[in-house]
């Protein structure tokens, strides 16, 4: 039975009025992380007062199943299975262990706890810690039952619901996704045929743009194209993992959520053009936004305000970006008093989702409080503690509250105005430490089960005779009507890979000034704005012939009257790719057709008779200490990667490498180590030896990774990872200086440039090329 929104076409006059509706009753799956309506709550009733999970001599109590596999996220379930973005059960702490760490999805048979299947890979390219993977929870689209994942090293993959990977799109290499800091990963949110995933990026920026900002990109749910790119916010303040909401206010579906900048910000669903913002704290947000059917948007953060000291850390808001009309406001709405319902200084509420239910808002705060408040005025009714730190989000169902704490503890509550009687508290024993199991994620409820995710264990508890059951599903309100000429247009897909030969055909689609789907354009005008040889478009298809010897990029536009749209061209010649630098201006930032996370990295200089990239270092750097840059689709595989550095300093020294896929060579000149690794928080994979990289002097990298194919006998295949260094201009050593093997090896991957910069480092004569 399909939950979610659907739109319906129906065609006039050449174009289509979209109009939206729900199920009157269907079986309640919790398909996304705050469940069916995307608020905390469900419709479900006759779920359990208490339970005992049956520690030592304890008799169980309405416990269904228990597995033995644990996480930090949320669990999503659909049509009777559960679904579960973690870590695989290896120990990285045991050295007998370590090399089988990575990550996975999991999915379990809702009524019997059986795992029906895994899908394991590795971790790769980032400093997350294994206690960190699987921070973003699955989302699965209700009208195919196919499952997203957004892993924590910026991979988006697409399942289908007997776990076959349909499509999948690595966001590090093809988009710049920066690594979050501990781990900090956004659910997926699905709308409509768009799949909407918000991170941090640093591509796509001009030289001298300001630092990188989150950004959120739409994908096709089938398809796995890029459809648009927005950017509402500022300058990112810190990575984040708020997670977004569908809403309709003032007659126009958007997507809200919070932002890197400080901020909450809304876009239109379909478009992505920004709408409305509210600037908040002095950090990034966390806490995730709840709406009401009046179109009141609730949000929390644990940080500085940016506006006053009073009352402390941290607020507790409600928006109104109507102000108080009947028509939704647009543009930065922080000083408008009229956005402003009201708001309480002083609450330290960063990392949860606020529910709202019977015109009372709950919030749980950082430390460990469980805060009442009236949803119209603001007034704080109450304050219950459920212990010391408050990161796992409420759900209320069935006239009660379910909420975990960090150290363990699961609270039944029932609520009122006046207070919240405890009808049950449990606290989950750890497997891996002594005393209570960690707890991060929120419960999932479906059926009559609830589905909790500890750390160690996850618990699906219940009345073992639950039935399925049907449940009314409220509607978003109504959209206005879908009419009106052409405000916006969209050129999808909005980003494309092409090889000599190759073309690829695009669309237009219209939209009217809410946002709303008109028709596809038949009569758009398409030209090549940003060129490059051999690109051509003829009509709606793009056309590579011939091209360049080195990758380059191009940007297609397509023009409807005053509107227009562009799409990116990346286009990828065979190998070799060479790069000596001689013709790069030296007058400010370098840059490079088709390199990912380039912007700001790169200062071409002379160095000894030629051109040269400094990597500045130090106070110099732009942005953090530690890149990488991107050179070739992620898809590349079979290649050689070579590049000549020199580190310059005395006391603090550079570390710079190459990466092929996904596997890094690394001379760390600081400590005097040359090594391989591929996931630097735990070194899966390492192979190090002892080798000084004098200040002042070049010396080239190589490196290659032989792949062994999967087969019955090995599924995962292996590959072993070949590095080596010499003094550059002597000659290149027969033996590679470091090698190791993978026996859960990554297949492909896009060529790479590594720097941690202490200090200024250079870079020269870069090359990809054909594998020996």
């Amino acid at each position: 039975m399909i939950a979610r929104l659907v739109p319906l076409l129906f065609l006039t006059a050449g174009f289509s009025v979209v109009q939206t509706f729900a199920p009157a009753a269907a079986a309640e799956d919790w398909a996304y992380w705050r469940g069916p309506e995307g608020t905390g709550v469900s419709r479900e009733t006759g779920l359990i007062d208490d339970w005992n999970p049956g520690y030592g001599d304890a008799e169980a109590k309405n416990l269904l199943w228990t597995s033995e596999v644990g996480g930090r996220a949320t669990p999503a379930i659909f049509d009777g299975r559960a679904y579960l973005n973690t870590r695989t059960e290896a120990d990285v702490r045991k050295p007998d262990e370590l090399i089988d760490a990575r990550q996975m999805t999991l999915c379990w048979d809702m009524e019997t706890g059986k795992e029906l299947w895994r899908d394991e890979f590795p971790v790769a390219q980032t400093d997350i810690p294994s206690n960190r993977v699987g921070w973003a929870s699955p989302t699965v689209d209700e009208e195919t039952g196919n499952v997203f994942v957004h892993t924590v090293d910026g991979g988006l993959i697409c399942y289908s619901p007997k776990g076959e990977r349909l499509w999948e799109v690595q966001m590090y290499e093809l988009l710049g996704h920066i690594s979050g800091y501990g781990g900090r990963t956004t659910t997926p949110l699905i709308d409509e045929d768009r799949v909407i995933v918000s991170f941090i990026a640093n591509a796509d920026y001009a030289l001298g743009a300001p630092p990188p900002k989150q950004r959120f990109y739409a994908f096709d749910v089938r398809t796995g194209d890029v459809l648009w790119a927005s950017t509402p916010g500022g300058p990112a303040e810190d990575t984040i993992y708020t997670n977004p909401v569908v809403a309709v206010i003032g007659g126009v579906r958007q997507i809200i959520s919070g932002n890197a900048d400080g901020g909450i910000w809304s876009i239109a669903s379909r478009t992505g053009e920004p709408l409305w913002g509210y600037r908040m704290s002095k950090r990034g947000l966390n806490a995730s936004p709840v709406v009401g059917p009046d179109g009141l948007v609730y949000i929390t953060h644990g940080e500085d305000n940016i506006d006053t000291t009073e009352g402390g850390l941290g607020r507790v808001q409600c928006l109104d970006p109507t102000l108080g009309t009947d028509e939704l406001a647009s543009g930065d709405l922080t000083d408008n008093p009229k956005a402003s319902v009201w708001r309480e200084n002083g609450t330290k509420a960063g990392y949860t989702g606020a529910v709202l239910q019977d015109d009372m808002l709950y919030v749980v705060t950082d430390l460990g409080k469980l805060n009442a408040y009236d949803a119209q005025t603001g007034e704080r009714l109450w304050a219950f503690t459920i212990g010391t730190v408050g990161k796992g989000s409420p759900v209320w169902a069935d006239g009660k509250i379910y909420v975990m704490e960090n150290a363990g503890r699961v609270w039944i509550l029932k609520p009122s105005r006046e207070g919240c009687e405890v009808l049950s508290e449990v606290v989950l024993e750890a497997d891996t430490v002594s005393g209570p199991d960690e707890t991060t994620a929120s419960p999932a409820i479906s059926d009559g089960r609830i589905l909790l995710v500890a750390r160690d264990r996850s618990y699906c508890i219940g009345k073992p005779d639950a039935a399925k059951t049907m449940v009314e599903i409220p509607a978003l309100p109504v959209e206005a009507a879908a009419e009106g000429p052409p405000a916006a247009i969209r050129i999808v897909p909005a980003l494309v890979s092409l090889k000599p030969g190759d073309t690829r055909e695009f669309e237009v689609r219209a939209y009217n000034a809410t946002g709303q789907f008109l028709k596809t354009v038949s009569d758009a005008k398409f030209s090549v704005t940003k060129p490059f040889d051999g690109l051509s478009v003829d009509k709606m298809t793009a056309k590579v012939e011939g091209g360049p010897s080195l990758p380059a990029d191009g940007v297609i536009t397509a023009t409807l009257g005053d509107l227009s749209s562009a799409a990116q061209v990346r286009f990828y010649p065979p190998l070799p790719w060479k790069y000596d630098f001689n013709d790069v201006p030296t007058e400010g930032r370098a840059s490079f057709p088709a390199w990912v996370g380039a912007a700001g990295k790169f200062q071409a200089v002379e160095k000894g008779g030629s051109t040269a990239l400094l990597m500045a270092g130090g106070e110099k750097a732009l942005g953090k200490p530690s890149f990488d840059v991107w050179v070739g689709p992620p898809t590349l595989t079979d290649y050689i990667v070579q590049a000549d550095f020199m580190v310059e300093g005395r006391r603090r020294l550079a570390s710079v490498g190459v990466t092929n896929e996904k596997y890094s060579l690394i001379s760390k000149a600081n400590r005097l180590r040359l090594e391989i690794q591929s996931w630097q928080a735990h070194l899966r994979l390492q192979a190090d030896m002892k080798y000084e990289m004098e200040p002042g002097k070049w010396y080239t990298l190589k490196m290659a990774v032989d792949q062994t194919a999967p087969s019955d006998a090995d599924p995962d295949g292996s590959a072993v990872v070949k590095g080596k260094i010499w003094p550059r201009g002597e000659e290149e050593p027969a033996e590679w200086t470091l090698t190791v093997e993978d026996p859960h090896p990554t297949p492909s991957g896009a060529a790479g440039i590594y720097a941690y910069r202490l200090a200024d480092s250079y870079l020269d004569n870069f090359a990809v090329l054909p594998a020996e």
